[in-house]
């Protein structure tokens, strides 16, 4: 594969990293409240997923929308102050962290409801099909979303219709604890898998190691290609191991920031966690591929994380001086005014 494409997975992968890593810090802080939740972990499947969608495509997430956002080109600071509720959020700090999207990267809503993102995916694809413009929809979602209904109804209709849709379900419940242990698992069908579904209907079905950020980027790019030639629907299971901050239902920065010399220097790695440093951890284990592989060298992992970390720093003092929203805003944007 080529090796800048490679380097730039690596560098979205390592922005998401970063980000999360801010997000998870501001929350410590108090400077925004409620729920939350990082896509730490799962960097390998959205920022190669991401690398091959082009302007038209449109792409949907859910509650653990972050680093789609980031790798789709969202950019960190504007996402960062929409988190905090900033006026300079990519919604004007409506949307927050369940909804942080962004219709000029081509991520015009995502949908903290479960199974939400679907069914809008769907629509995108139908829209670009009467369209003809070419494009596909994508849906970002987790393995819970299969006990809704309209997950299936969603996938059954794409099929019927013949709609140009991805549907990429990121299935996080391997590693995970059970909820009868005090856990956060959210699938409760037969060992955890899901692709059972889709192939009960008679659609194009693959798995993949979601950790694995070239197998994913070869598998997506066939089928997207795939996709806008036939303009027929793809599912594809991307199996990964839960990071262990996602055990229970807040995020906990366990495995400490991220040191990517742990990718060559194995005396850093000890533990309770040491098995997902060595194994599993997709941007430590990126970086090890691209070592061994010859595609990348220790200076330019390190390089990349410089320029990411000072990115992410500048992201955190734009938002942090970015204002609150002003109190008679809060008809904008309404259908109906003040009554």
């Amino acid at each position: 594969m080529d090796k800048l494409r490679l380097l730039d997975i690596f560098r979205q992968m390592m922005l998401i990293r970063r980000f999360e890593e801010a997000v998870y810090d501001f929350h410590e802080q108090k400077l925004f409240g409620g729920h939350y939740h990082l896509y730490i972990g799962q960097e390998a499947t959205g920022a190669a997923v991401m690398a091959s969608l082009r302007s038209e495509d449109r792409v949907f997430s859910t509650h653990r929308n972050h680093g789609h956002a980031i790798a789709r080109g969202v950019d960190p600071k504007n996402a960062l102050a929409e988190i905090l509720n900033r006026v300079d959020g990519t919604n004007g700090g409506r949307g927050g962290t369940f909804h942080l999207a962004s219709a000029d990267a081509g991520m015009p809503h995502t949908s903290a409801l479960v199974g939400g993102a679907v069914p809008l995916a769907a629509g995108a694809g139908f829209a670009a099909k009467l369209q003809k413009s070419g494009g596909i929809g994508v849906s970002m979602f987790g393995d819970g979303c299969f006990e809704e209904g309209v997950v299936f109804e969603t996938l059954n209709l794409a099929l019927l219709w013949k709609l140009p849709v991805i549907f990429v379900c990121e299935n996080n419940t391997p590693g995970a604890i059970l909820k009868s242990q005090g856990g956060n698992n959210t699938s409760n069908l037969p060992e955890g898998r899901v692709i059972q579904i889709p192939q009960a209907l008679g659609m194009e079905c693959h798995e993949v190691d979601g950790g694995d950020a070239v197998a994913v980027d070869e598998l997506f790019a066939d089928c997207a290609t795939r996709v806008r030639a036939t303009g027929h629907p793809v599912f594809i299971e991307a199996l990964t191991e839960r990071w262990p901050g996602n055990y229970f239902s807040f995020p906990s920065m366990v495995t400490g920031l991220t040191q990517v010399s742990m990718a060559w220097d194995g005396s850093a790695i000890s533990g309770e966690h040491e098995d997902w440093f060595k194994t599993h951890g997709p941007v430590l284990r990126f970086a090890r591929d691209l070592i061994v592989n010859g595609v990348g060298t220790f200076g330019d992992i390190v390089g990349i994380d410089v320029d990411v970390t000072e990115t992410i720093t500048s992201a955190k003092e734009f938002a942090l001086s970015s204002p609150l929203p002003e109190t008679d805003s809060v008809y904008s944007h309404l259908l109906a005014g003040e009554s």
